[in-house]
């Protein structure tokens, strides 16, 4: 099996929803991961993070506000973001972005709160990584206006279509799309779509964990050890060997977070 790492995930989350404690989970899962980017994306998360990724060598962290919590944004919470980012395993701001299938905060108070932190990525030279739902247009917006010509970008759980992949892959960052569990579902056509016209430089895999398992897991949380299975999907959707998708991956991994 080609080492991989899971770009995404929430062991938190993980733990709450299927019982079993990171520990537990570390020492027998199978396959195991190279190591995990563990994403907190609120200020109650920060905490779990830094001691994970304190405890474990293979375990990295992103930081950011999620655009569902973007009302708690303030300078309070502005300045432990900034010390939370300066740890040196923290690789990432994120996800941050916009999320427009849910009713919380204001499309503009989402706007507002992404450009800044986007802003604040730029600033800290971080990779970001990007939540983005049902908001494309908003999304190129706040993008477009923003000074990420030398940014790595990271489009995590791309569920929209091969037009906002394109786009998104146009812009004059150095964007990466990752790709979940989605990618397998029956009725996730368009998500096979886009994948479809991601180069293979572009692409990074993740699980979202606990979210997202893929086929033939739905229904159970998810997590890093279910890697292979949205790999071997991705690659018959390239045409490509599973072999060859993992390498790839694992060389964007290397090329967006440094890990």
């Amino acid at each position: 099996m080609m080492p991989f790492i899971d770009t995404h995930c929430h062991m938190d989350t993980y733990a709450e929803k299927s019982g079993e404690a990171f520990e537990s989970w570390w020492a027998n899962v199978l396959p195991h991961p190279e190591a995990i980017v563990q994403v907190a994306c609120e200020i109650e998360n920060f905490e779990y993070a830094q001691n994970l990724t304190g405890r474990y060598k293979e375990v990295y962290a992103a930081y950011g506000i999620h655009p569902e919590v973007a009302v708690s944004y303030c300078e309070a919470v502005e300045e432990k973001l900034k010390k939370a980012l300066a740890h040196p395993k923290a690789v990432a701001l994120g996800e941050i972005g916009l999320d427009y299938h849910y009713e919380g905060a204001t499309h503009q108070k989402q706007m507002e709160v992404f450009a800044r932190q986007l802003d604040l990525g730029i600033a800290l030279k971080k990779p970001i990584v990007l939540h983005l739902r049902e908001a494309d247009d908003d999304a190129l917006q706040v993008l477009s206006q923003a000074k990420i010509g030398k940014v790595k970008i990271h489009v995590h759980s791309f569920s929209a279509n091969p037009d906002f992949a394109e786009k998104l892959l146009s812009l004059p960052s150095h964007t990466f799309i990752g790709f979940t569990g989605i990618v397998t579902f029956k009725n996730a056509q368009n998500v096979r779509d886009s994948a479809s016209i991601v180069p293979l430089d572009r692409l990074l895999l993740e699980t979202d964990a606990p979210y997202l398992a893929p086929v033939p897991f739905r229904g159970k949380p998810s997590h890093a050890g279910m890697i292979p299975k949205i790999a071997e999907t991705l690659a018959q959707v390239k045409g490509v060997t599973l072999d060859s998708l993992m390498l790839a991956a694992r060389q964007n991994t290397k090329i967006c977070y440094g890990i």
